[in-house]
């Protein structure tokens, strides 16, 4: 039996269990992080592959970010971790934010009326999908529950509840829930100070995102996972952060998201959300110099994220 038949038996087996395997080559993203076109060029220049990008922070959002007018819940709360302290300026961030930040359902998290959007209101914050999310919000529950039940058990030595001790992206949390968070922030935080961002091409190497593309080539980009190593580098002043790009949405496909597909969300509702991420203008940064490219698709100035 030849090299060739034995792969090909292989993935063909291991595809009948829902496993799909490929190279090592495959795995590896392509390291672009120097260049600074606009995502979708290299989209379309290699297609399939994961792109690893040096991205602008204030392009993007992640869940502690979400919606971007509010206040990063970090900024200013790692000034003291170079020291190696700065437990307690974080717990005081941390509690205030869960404290402000009280969605009462995913229609609430996401800036929409509940009374219009009826689906979103009947379901908890910590089990919302995005609309572009290809899991159901079914598996987004069960996915959930597992991650955090995993997380807290290495953190606090038991597994914790979502539903009884919160979310970790929004109040209210337990007192628990606070301590298990600002130790894991504490933790990123000094490590990243200490020894920067140490990636690597295997699971949770990266952080993993996606960039969402307006109809007038206008990008954005957000965190799939990866959600604190964000918000801690966005914390520590960070302009450019490392992603690993794994796909992109764009907003004239919107009738065909899977939430919108399955009516979770009604297409205005889903470009409202998309259009919700978009930052204040004047976080759009400046126009680097010196290259062609910068001045041709600056990042910065092409980013509404």
């Amino acid at each position: 039996m030849d090299a060739f038949y034995l792969k090909r038996l292989v993935r063909h087996g291991a595809a009948r269990l829902g496993i799909h395997v490929c190279s090592r080559a495959r795995q590896c993203a392509i390291d672009l992080r120097e260049e600074r076109d606009h995502p979708l060029v290299f989209g379309l220049r290699y297609p399939g592959r994961d792109l690893l990008l040096a991205l602008p922070a204030a392009s993007g959002i992640g869940l502690f970010h979400y919606p971007p007018v509010r206040r990063s819940p970090l900024s200013g709360a790692l000034d003291d971790t170079a020291a190696g302290h700065g437990r307690e300026a974080l717990r005081e961030a941390l509690t205030t934010y869960y404290e402000q930040w009280q969605p009462a359902n995913a229609a609430a998290f996401f800036g929409l009326d509940p009374e219009q959007h009826a689906a979103l209101a009947e379901r908890p914050c910590w089990s919302l999908a995005w609309p572009w999310d290809p899991l159901s919000v079914e598996a987004k529950r069960a996915q959930r529950r597992r991650t955090e039940g995993r997380e807290t058990r290495r953190l606090a030595g038991r597994a914790l509840d979502v539903e009884r001790d919160g979310w970790k992206f929004c109040g209210p949390v337990s007192p628990r829930k606070l301590e298990v968070e600002v130790e894991r922030l504490w933790r990123l935080a000094v490590s990243i100070r200490e020894h920067g961002v140490r990636r690597h091409s295997g699971d949770d190497g990266d952080i993993r995102a996606i960039v969402l593309v307006d109809a007038d080539g206008r990008w954005g980009w957000q965190v799939l996972s990866g959600q604190h190593r964000f918000a801690v580098l966005r914390g520590l002043g960070h302009e450019r952060i490392a992603v690993r790009v794994t796909r992109f949405v764009h907003r004239d496909q919107a009738i065909y998201w899977p939430r919108v597909v399955d009516s979770t969300f009604s297409v205005e509702a889903a470009l409202e959300v998309f259009d919700g991420g978009f930052p204040p203008a004047d976080e759009a940064g400046a126009r680097p110099k010196g290259s062609r490219t910068a001045r041709r698709t600056d990042p910065c100035l092409s980013s509404r994220w």
